[in-house]
């Protein structure tokens, strides 16, 4: 059972990813191909960081790890900059304004995106993920099944132990290292969902993890428009540039909006302590 849920979740994730890269040659703006990019190099990364743990086990993936990197940091631009175009929107659309100076960087920011998403299309070549799969089946053919299920189970538990929130007044480069363990986590308890025992334990990682990304991803939109539109002022100023009174007041409501869904975070992170 171990052995089959490994392998079709390497295939259809292979498979969904060079279906988005296929959509990203014609069409580098594509929303939601650019998720799906994403969203995809994230879920490999994850299995790869999660075989790594099988004793025994030979399995040369760090081609495509580097691949993956290369992917990840291209879509990061894109879809960092639609995001934060469309929360911008958003508080636009609120107040009745228009924060001219900060749209036209993300234009830029978009466009730049998008020439990186052409040149890595034609670059970068996923035909080597179709075959991955196969071979990976073949390499995990002589490892013991109930031996396999046990040691991940248990690597994805102390995985899971090891989620806490930063010590003290940690800054928005701690917080998104926890808010990638956790996502991490996830993905590998999605994973081997189908071969979770019968133990409630199991369904709670599941679900503390799901909604901890949930929170943290909330935050990270709000932390990196407000680092955004903070960055924006700051340029604006040194250019002798007009800045909205609305820009400023965004600024200060971005600013309480994320330190409260911080709290939030905190909270959540620091009740595994008691509850696992």
């Amino acid at each position: 059972m171990i052995h089959k849920t490994l392998y079709h979740y390497l295939r259809k994730e292979c498979e969904a990813l060079d279906t988005a890269h296929q959509k990203l040659q014609t069409r580098p703006h594509n929303p939601a191909a650019v998720h799906e990019q994403r969203v995809g190099v994230k879920k490999l990364r994850a299995f790869f960081a999660l075989v790594q743990h099988i004793p025994d086990f030979s399995f040369r993936y760090n081609r495509y790890l580097n691949k993956l990197r290369f992917l990840q940091n291209i879509a990061g631009i894109s879809r960092d900059a639609q995001l934060q175009a469309r929360a911008l929107t958003v508080h636009e659309k609120r107040g009745n304004w228009r924060f001219a100076y900060a749209r036209l960087l993300l234009q830029e920011r978009q466009a730049l995106a998008a020439e990186l998403m052409v040149a890595a299309s034609k670059r970068l070549k996923l035909g080597s993920f179709t075959a991955l799969p196969e071979q990976f089946r073949e390499s995990l053919a002589a490892v013991d099944a109930q031996h396999l299920a046990k040691k991940l189970l248990e690597q994805v538990e102390n995985n899971f132990r090891g989620i806490r929130p930063p010590a003290g007044r940690a800054g928005h480069i701690a917080w998104h290292g926890v808010r990638k363990q956790v996502k991490e986590v996830y993905y590998q308890l999605t994973i081997l969902k189908e071969v979770f025992p019968e133990d409630p334990k199991y369904a709670y990682m599941l679900n503390f993890s799901k909604k901890a990304g949930e929170l943290l991803g909330r935050w990270h939109d709000s932390s990196e428009l407000y680092l955004f539109v903070s960055s924006t002022i700051r340029k604006a100023r040194r250019e002798q540039l007009p800045v909205p009174a609305k820009a400023v007041k965004l600024q200060e409501a971005l600013k309480q909006e994320t330190q409260q869904q911080l709290a939030l975070c905190a909270s959540h992170l620091r009740s595994v302590q008691t509850a696992f």
